[in-house]
């Protein structure tokens, strides 16, 4: 599918969001990512393609996609990313992934790790256009290696909206670990966890929570293998 570029917004010193509109209507679910091309010249050894996951919800019709940007050493296809002009086209697959809420009667907690926020972000706009998140018990964990933190102001908007709905940041050296989750959550053995973010934090995550009681099966994970 193509996408024509309508503009880029920065949330933090390095990190931005790109916003796409389809040529033509798309259809995805809220956590759900894509593969983008961006053609330019000379590409690196990681290619002219990424994976992201959508950070607009759907009921937002543009597709949105969020990631840090490394000023020092970018590679080819962050830099080509990051010098589109207006209107400019790309090309994409559809929609796809597994990582979305579909359950709306068991509690959850999700763990985000710096840009693995972005999933989140689409389910919790979702559930906020449909009037549904009210009617579900969620805490967001938001690990961040400093105070910049990514859709922080959209996040406290919901957490000061809807009483079901809590967010905790965890600012390094402050570790997102299972006496935190213990802590954040006095209900932690009943949840379905959503764990997004750098593979060291997800499977971390992911082993303390099996260790500390928690099923695989009531464990969701989404790797960024790289920014």
């Amino acid at each position: 599918m193509i996408l024509k570029f309508t503009k880029k917004l920065q949330r933090t010193s390095d990190c931005f969001s790109f916003i796409f509109s389809p040529q033509s209507p798309v259809s995805w679910q809220a956590g759900q990512f894509m593969q983008f091309t961006v053609q330019h010249e000379n590409p690196d050894d990681r290619g002219i393609s990424r994976y992201f996951t959508i950070s607009s919800a759907p009921f937002e019709q543009d597709i949105m996609i969020t990631t840090r940007y490394e000023f020092e050493k970018p590679s080819t296809f962050k830099k080509a990313l990051f010098s589109l002009e207006k209107n400019q086209e790309i090309s994409a697959f559809p929609p796809r992934g597994e990582f979305v809420l579909s359950d709306f009667s068991k509690s959850y907690v999700f763990i985000a790790g710096g840009i693995g926020i972005t999933p989140f972000r689409s389910i919790l706009a979702d559930l906020d256009y449909k009037k549904t998140i009210g009617d579900i018990e969620i805490c967001l964990l938001y690990a961040n290696r400093n105070d910049e933190i990514v859709f922080k102001d959209e996040l406290d908007v919901l957490a000061g909206r809807y009483r079901s709905f809590k967010v905790r940041y965890v600012i390094s050296p402050e570790r997102c670990d299972m006496n935190l989750i213990k802590a954040a959550v006095t209900d932690y053995l009943d949840r379905v966890y959503f764990i997004s973010g750098p593979p060291g934090l997800v499977k971390s995550a992911e082993n303390e929570l099996h260790d500390g009681g928690i099923a695989k099966t009531d464990l969701n994970l989404d790797y960024f293998p790289g920014y």
